[in-house]
Parts: C-alpha cells; sequence; structure tokens
C-alpha cells in the first residue's frame, strides 16, 4: 500500500472522533514510517513496508480509541517549538501560549529581571519557550512529580537550554528565594465536578487538572506563598477556567491590594489568564 493509498484507508476509522481525519492520519503515517510533511506530499506513490504499516494501524487504532494524538506522536508542538510529551504531563494547547506571550512582553520591558519561576512545569513548555525568546533568562522549573520533571528535563536538553533550566522537584509552594519577580503557573484549575466529565480527564493526569472544589486550591496556597516573599516590582501569570474571572480576581485582590490586577481573554474571546503586576 502507497502513502496515498494509506491515508484514505486509514482515515475512514478516525472520522467519528475527529474533525480532521485526514489530517490526523497523515501525522501518524509520518510518525510510523519517520518521514517529513513534504516528503509525505511530494512522493504519494511510495510503497509502505509491512512494519510501517503495522505501526501505523496500532496508532490509528489507539486513536480511535480516544487516546490523544500528541500522546500517539510522542510530541506536539507549542509556541513554535515541538515538545515530548506522555501521559505524566498534560498536552500543551495554543491557550496557554498567551501566557508565554504575556511574560515575554514584559521581560522586554524589564531587561533587569533574568530569573523567573514556572510553577507546575510539566512537560516545561512554557519556561522553555521563555528561555529560547530571552537568551538572557534562567527559570525555576518546579514540579512535583518527578515523572513530569523528567519530560521537561529532556526537552530542555532537546531544545539546548539545559544550563538554563533548573528543575526543582517539590511542593509548588516551597520553592520560592526572597525577591520572586516573574512567576509563571497553570495549575491544576479545573473544578473536581468538572473533571468528572471531561474528555481531557480520561487520558491526562488527573493531578494537572482537579483544582479542587471551586478550581482555586493550588491558587490560593500559592498567592499566600508569593503574598511574603514577592519583591516589590513583579508578574505573576496564571492561567484559569473560563469561569473563574470573578473568582480570580478577588482572590487575587485579597493577596495583593497594591498590585494591578486583571484578566485576559484568550483568542476564542475567553477568560484565560490571571494577571497581577506591580
Amino acid at each position: 500500500m502507497n502513502l496515498q493509498d494509506s491515508i484514505r484507508h486509514f482515515s475512514s476509522a478516525l472520522t467519528k472522533i475527529s474533525d480532521d481525519a485526514l489530517l490526523e492520519t497523515r501525522l501518524i503515517l509520518q510518525k510510523a514510517a519517520g518521514l517529513s510533511r513534504s516528503a509525505v506530499l511530494s512522493h504519494p506513490e511510495r510503497e509502505l513496508t509491512e512494519n510501517e504499516l503495522t505501526a501505523i494501524a496500532d496508532m490509528v487504532q489507539n486513536r480511535a480509541a480516544g487516546f490523544p494524538l500528541p500522546y500517539i506522536l510522542g510530541e506536539w508542538e507549542f509556541y513554535g517549538h515541538s515538545f515530548t510529551v506522555n501521559p505524566s504531563v498534560l498536552i500543551p494547547r495554543p491557550e496557554t501560549e498567551l501566557l508565554v506571550e504575556e511574560a515575554c512582553a514584559w521581560l522586554k520591558h524589564h531587561p533587569d529581571v533574568n530569573f523567573g519561576y514556572d510553577i507546575g512545569t510539566g512537560s516545561g513548555c512554557i519556561a522553555i519557550s521563555l528561555l529560547l525568546e530571552n537568551k538572557n533568562l534562567r527559570m525555576a522549573a518546579v514540579d512535583l512529580h518527578r515523572s513530569a520533571l523528567c519530560t521537561a528535563i529532556s526537552n530542555a536538553e532537546r531544545h539546548q537550554v539545559a544550563d538554563r533550566f533548573f528543575p526543582v522537584q517539590s511542593s509548588l509552594f516551597s520553592s520560592f528565594a526572597e525577591g520572586a519577580q516573574l512567576i509563571c503557573a497553570n495549575l491544576p484549575y479545573i473544578p473536581s465536578e468538572t473533571c468528572k466529565t471531561i474528555e481531557p480527564a480520561r487520558f491526562e493526569p488527573l493531578s494537572a487538572l482537579d483544582g479542587g472544589n471551586d478550581g482555586f486550591d493550588l491558587y490560593r496556597l500559592l498567592f499566600q506563598e508569593l503574598s511574603n516573599k514577592i519583591d516589590s516590582k513583579y508578574l505573576i501569570l496564571c492561567e484559569i477556567e473560563y469561569r473563574q474571572r470573578e473568582l480570580a480576581l478577588v482572590t487575587a485582590s485579597a493577596y495583593f491590594p497594591d498590585a494591578a490586577i486583571s484578566v485576559m481573554e484568550d483568542l476564542a474571546g475567553q477568560p484565560r489568564l490571571l494577571k497581577i503586576e506591580r
């Protein structure tokens, strides 16, 4: 079976689970056969080996059963770079790029800030993206789970920023030095009841999704810790759920009464990023 026929054949198994079965099938084929996008598009007549067809069939079967495509591929794109992912870490999502954009904009206006924190780093995509965009920056990447940190370290090495990437296995709230200035956090923020019904909770680590009764348990703990160690000049960026705008504003104001606090919307027009700045 050649490339063109295999895409047509295998994509039929994904039509019920994917909005773009042809694209997903092509990505699976590229991964299984070790081919680039251009190679697949320019040589549709290329015949696949039996081993390649078996690998494609296995991956398509997993995807048809609902297993997330990024985990099947073992990597996913975020902020223009590819990151290794596996079921020990959340899949990077485009809405989180807003956090990186805001951090980069702030760093541009504060060139003296050369150290930041990524709390709940997971795959390390936030910290590493910031390091790739800011050559003088160093980042502490904190996560409670060793498996997640191992993935983040692998990604730092993959993008050649390991010398400025400092992994810390720790509770999220005991890692700050006095005078912290840049803090990025994508902590679990989904309310516990919601976690029982959403698709990501089927396959992605629940510990990275469940934020307690209202989704803000860990952010309260984070703010309590930071309120004692924050510098006179700082930026705290926290990804939130779309229903948490008012909760985020009220909670942040209680801990940082002198800060400028706002909630930014993502490209879909949904509240997404809590910004605390002074």
